[in-house]
């Protein structure tokens, strides 16, 4: 999975990649800083990060969950 830099929306804005916990876990894993899906929602919650419910799956701001895990691994 590739990073993504936001880009200009036809409507004016900035669009944002959005990634499941589980999929940010199978990202951080390749890395070599794992972090487990448990571990990210704990994380997540604490930092009052507000995800969107599509189903039964919670999609959360890609670069919002990078800098999650970056402040927990490499600030501690």
């Amino acid at each position: 999975m590739a990073i993504a830099v936001p880009q200009p929306s036809p409507t004016g804005g900035i669009t944002e990649e959005r990634l499941t916990l589980k999929e940010a876990e199978a990202l951080f894993a390749e890395t070599g800083y794992p972090a487990p899906e448990s571990t990210l929602r704990r994380w997540a919650k604490d930092a009052g990060l507000k995800g969107i419910r599509r189903g039964q799956r919670v999609w959360y701001s890609d670069s919002e969950i990078l800098e999650l895990h970056a402040r927990h691994v490499f600030d501690d």
